[in-house]
């Protein structure tokens, strides 16, 4: 399973995405800029931020990895823990 493509999905549809048990993604719009000095703009963009704090499960991200698995949610939130526990294990 490789949750970062079912992370990026959501991003780029919602401004927040948790990983229950890990944190959350979020994503703040920054809007397009004007450099005065070359003449160019900036396209807008959204900046991405990690929050540990957001550990509870809203649904969103198992609810997705079922309906593109194609499994039930229970067995999407199973697969989910395994990789969390695999991510907490690399970190430490």
């Amino acid at each position: 399973m490789r949750l970062s493509n079912y992370i990026s999905d959501l991003l780029y549809r919602y401004d927040c995405v948790t990983v229950p048990g890990f944190g959350g993604f979020v994503t703040n719009l920054k809007s397009a800029q004007l450099d005065s000095i070359t003449n160019t703009f900036n396209p807008p963009f959204k900046q991405i931020s990690f929050n540990i704090h957001l550990q509870n499960n809203d649904g969103l991200l198992v609810n997705y990895i079922a309906e593109v698995d194609k499994c039930s949610y229970d067995e999407a939130l199973k697969n989910l823990n395994n990789v969390v526990l695999d991510w907490k294990n690399a970190l430490d």
